[in-house]
């Protein structure tokens, strides 16, 4: 694998994948989907009980690259991290998201696309696609609400406004723990291990049975997001909106 994509499997069949680009903080980059994807393919090879996908302590994915939503706007690029979500909702195993760091936009939608979730009191979350001037991707519209809660989720889409872990505990979601920030690897492995000690038949079973909703989800949003992205990537205002919106990083 590269460095960037990190792949591990313990005695227990756990596989560990940590996203570890740490100069560009684990953005979707053409490259960085590319491996990641690959990633998933590898962990899968290795006939795991279960999957724990993290990245960096400080961010989990940081979502878009500016480059690919200007080449977006400027219609040279068709949406890539779709590719990311499927998958993610088509892995054989559970697929645990411990969210240690930050997850913005399509980062987050990671964790949506997963089927546990775990995320950190101090870290901020939050799906900024209103924020940079077009619509959510990724199954985020039909993906977050199962995760948050679909009000919360209203909320998180039409504001783009990044939520502290603590911020969203209080507001009571259907995230599975949010811990210190310290505590989330051991709560993901602990849950991991409880997963691993069961057949691997009816864990891959269960999984499919449990994810044909999932699927069905990502399938609807694919529909509506892409016509809204069409749509919303040619308004004129969404690359100044862009461009503005990364100037202030």
């Amino acid at each position: 694998m590269s460095e960037r994509i990190k792949i591990q499997k313990d005695e227990h069949g756990i596989v560990y994948l940590q996203m570890s680009d740490v100069a560009r903080k684990n953005v979707f980059a053409d490259d960085f989907i590319a491996e990641l994807v690959d990633g998933m393919d590898t962990a899968e090879s290795m006939n795991p009980k279960v999957i724990v996908l993290h990245g960096l302590s400080d961010v989990f994915s940081a979502g878009a690259e500016k480059k690919n939503l200007l080449d977006l706007c400027d219609g040279k690029v068709h949406v890539k991290d779709l590719v990311i979500s499927e998958k993610l909702v088509g892995a054989t195993v559970p697929v645990i998201a411990a969210m240690e760091g930050h997850a913005i936009g399509g980062g987050l939608v990671m964790a949506a696309c997963c089927d546990i979730v775990i995320a950190a009191r101090e870290s901020r979350y939050g799906v900024v696609f209103m924020a940079l001037g077009f619509t959510p991707g990724m199954g985020c519209t039909t993906l977050l609400p199962e995760m948050v809660g679909p009000f919360i989720a209203n909320e998180m889409m039409f504001t783009g406004k990044r939520y502290k872990g603590s911020e969203l505990a209080e507001m009571g979601t259907n995230i599975n723990y949010i811990v210190p920030r310290a505590d989330v690897m051991k709560k993901a492995g602990d849950i991991a291990l409880q997963i691993a000690e069961k057949n691997i038949k009816s864990i891959q079973l269960l999984k499919y049975t449990l994810g044909a909703k999932r699927k069905k989800l990502l399938t609807e949003a694919r529909l509506q997001e892409d016509m809204m992205h069409r749509l919303s990537f040619a308004y004129p205002e969404t690359r100044k909106t862009i461009e503005e919106f990364y100037a202030g990083q």
